[in-house]
């Protein structure tokens, strides 16, 4: 029971953004990664995103697109710097309050991770709705129509192209003196590098704020406990996940040993991939 009340309070503190404190351990995460290949350029790019639908807040994040290779890697800047704690606390034997709060300090707000295999035209996202999943699927194809407006962006001339892709309009910049197919997350297919991207209801926006030649590893992790599926299964258990939460946290109980009612109220959210 104790355990049980360690983790509900650990639960608490992740969704009050509350600071963890009190004399408790738990047994870490688990940690297995495989590096794929190493970066020779990143780009950092501003997301300012709503995750709410209901709701105009929007939420801040920096992500990065790793270049390599043979891979490319989008994804919150933070996941890398939590990711890093998780596998030096996944050696010890229990973790406690200031370890809680080490690693919430890089709690991720924008969850998918975007792999691309450029050797095989190949995505791998990672995502999570309660547990963690991950899909495979070939790069899809999107078709841009390119526009004559252009603007400047870190100081590079870009050139405007608008979509249709899985159900949102977007608009993007994209700069031919930098020939490189890729963008922001699953986004490619221009004559050079995509610097911004946003959405026509303005619910995503990203814009590359910085740029480096830094090494860093390009990983995956790949725990057993990282549900494997097909993009339709995913997208099946995200939405059930949202719509019945309380069906996927299972039975609570109270200190006494009897079973809390749980508000069966559905969670809001708002995918960048619509359809």
């Amino acid at each position: 029971m104790k355990q049980f009340i360690s983790a509900l309070t650990c639960l608490l503190f992740i969704f009050t953004k509350a600071q963890m404190s009190g004399n408790f351990s738990l047994p870490p995460d688990k940690y297995k990664a495989e590096v794929l290949d190493k970066s020779i350029q990143n780009i950092y790019y501003q997301l300012n995103f709503i995750s709410n639908p209901k709701s105009d807040s929007k939420k801040d994040a920096v992500c990065v697109l790793q270049l390599g290779e043979k891979f490319t890697k989008f994804f919150e800047l933070n996941t890398m710097k939590y990711d890093s704690l998780v596998e030096k606390y996944s050696h010890e034997d229990k973790i406690g309050a200031k370890e809680m709060n080490l690693m919430f300090a890089f709690y991720s707000k924008w969850k998918p991770i975007l792999l691309r295999d450029l050797n095989k035209n190949l995505i791998t996202i990672q995502d999570k709705a309660k547990d963690n999943y991950q899909y495979s699927e070939e790069q899809p194809i999107i078709n841009w129509k390119l526009e004559n407006e252009s603007k400047n962006i870190l100081g590079y001339t870009c050139q405007k192209a608008t979509t249709e892709f899985r159900g949102r309009k977007f608009t993007a910049w994209y700069s031919k003196d930098l020939p490189i197919n890729n963008g922001p997350y699953i986004f490619n297919g221009l004559p050079g590098l995509i610097m911004e991207l946003e959405d026509k209801k303005n619910q995503y926006h990203f814009i590359a704020i910085a740029m480096d030649k830094k090494p860093m590893q390009i990983y995956l992790r790949n725990e057993d406990e990282i549900f494997k599926v097909t993009r339709k299964k995913y997208r099946e258990v995200q939405k059930a996940y949202h719509d019945n939460p309380a069906f996927f946290r299972g039975p609570i109980y109270d200190s006494e040993g009897n079973e809390v009612k749980q508000q069966t109220k559905s969670k809001p959210y708002n995918p960048i991939e619509l359809e």
